[in-house]
């Protein structure tokens, strides 16, 4: 990459970083919450309900605003709509550090939703713009590796670090100044989108839509983020609460696993990216195929791992940790080319309202994962123990990754058919 077109990434990332530590700041918290009387409900299996709601409702008023704003980043810019998102996200982390009760907590964190999902079009766009197609999954890859060290840093800093309060004060900073920055800079560097309002139709966009490719990743979106929901929000409750261990610990192995992550969104990029340059865009499924099953059986391993309750030696915790990096790190690896396969095969100045729709179905993902999690956990706990209940909830929902497997494979097939003939 050019100096310029570095210097403009690194500014993306800590941007990226800033605003999605508002949400995973909230998955360390949950117990603190509720001792505070922020999170209401009664029982366990109840507060544990009203906490996912959180993130629902959160991800679900993005989802209302994604449609527009993807249009509004074909037919306005990618960079005003940026603008205007880190404002909103700002405001809405700024006011969480301020609530005083659980409505008020809601209302701050869907404030901060509909910025924080509404950005996904604009940023997926943004990228399309300025990494070109043989580096493509290299710069989603930074895009979602630095997802990753958001959770990692949300983890350690509202679990560990800092007030939560104060956590969350400091990041709603950090993201109006780092958006305003990587406006400014992406203005130097003459990064643009390529539709301008005399351009873009939406009529002429929805085709796009139709494309059987654009339909496969669309229709495997949702059940493959619906996991990643659930993980998101609930990991560290469910190890500290199954396997009987501190909070503290709990968090420090989902850190070092969410490392993992980022680490697999790089390899992913980078070996999508030197396939396809054998194989063209089908290529890239290869690599998809191959994180999802390997990534599936680890995870599935880890949930059902019969682990000695309430043992913190590194014997007993070893074995599945190592299951916990293995899944998220090949898990991963899929992530960067559902970007880089849409945006190869739709038009550039379409690309916005495309995303928008793909935002729409994976934060549709996001937002159900927490609910279809906890709404299991309710009904398998009125028969069972919670710790069986748990596990059999979590087994179901990460389960829904077989479908997304399912979709890449065929996925492969229609690539390969639109290939020209040697």
């Amino acid at each position: 990459m050019s100096r310029r077109l570095l210097h403009l990434a690194a500014v993306l990332a800590l941007f990226v970083i800033s605003y999605m530590m508002g949400y995973y700041m909230l998955n360390p918290i949950l117990k603190t919450l509720r001792s505070e009387g922020l999170i209401i409900g009664v029982t366990e299996a109840e507060w544990r309900f009203y906490a996912g709601l959180i993130a629902t409702v959160l991800q679900g008023v993005g989802l209302a605003t994604t449609l527009l704003t993807g249009v509004l980043a074909d037919r306005w810019g990618r960079r005003p709509v940026i603008l205007v998102l880190s404002v909103i996200m700002g405001s809405g982390l700024l006011l969480v550090s301020t609530a005083g009760d659980y409505w008020q907590l809601l209302s701050f964190f869907a404030l901060y939703g509909a910025g924080y999902v509404g950005m996904g079009p604009a940023m997926y766009a943004f990228i399309s713009d300025i990494f070109p197609s043989e580096r493509r999954g290299l710069g989603y890859a930074v895009y979602y590796s630095s997802s990753v060290l958001a959770m990692i840093l949300g983890i350690v800093t509202a679990g560990a670090l800092l007030n939560w309060r104060s956590a969350y004060a400091a990041v709603g900073l950090a993201a109006v100044i780092l958006g305003i920055l990587l406006v400014t800079l992406s203005k130097e560097s003459g990064a643009r989108a390529p539709a301008t309002s005399a351009e873009y139709s939406l009529r002429k966009a929805l085709p796009s839509l139709s494309n059987p490719a654009v339909a496969t990743v669309l229709l495997m979106i949702t059940p493959w983020t619906i996991p990643w929901g659930m993980l998101s929000v609930f990991s560290i409750d469910y190890i500290s609460t199954k396997w009987g261990l501190p909070t503290a610990t709990a968090s420090l192995i989902i850190a070092l696993a969410t490392l993992s992550i980022a680490v697999g969104h790089i390899v992913g990029g980078l070996l999508s990216d030197r396939v396809a340059g054998r194989e063209g865009l089908a290529g890239r499924t290869k690599v998809s195929v191959l994180g999802v099953t390997v990534g599936y059986a680890a995870m599935s391993t880890m949930i059902l791992y019969p682990y000695p309750r309430g043992d913190a030696s590194l014997q007993s915790l070893l074995p599945p940790a190592l299951l916990a990096l293995a899944s998220m790190t090949f898990t991963t690896f899929a992530y960067p080319n559902i970007n880089t396969v849409l945006s190869e095969v739709v038009a550039p100045k379409y690309r916005g309202t495309v995303f928008a729709v793909y935002n729409v179905l994976n934060n549709l993902g996001w937002t159900l994962g927490p609910l279809f999690y906890t709404s299991l956990l309710l009904a398998f706990s009125s028969s069972m123990t919670l710790y069986d209940a748990m596990t059999l909830a979590a087994f179901a929902t990460v389960s829904l990754w077989l479908l997304a497997l399912a979709a890449w494979v065929y996925l492969r097939k229609i690539l390969l058919k639109q290939m020209p003939a040697a």
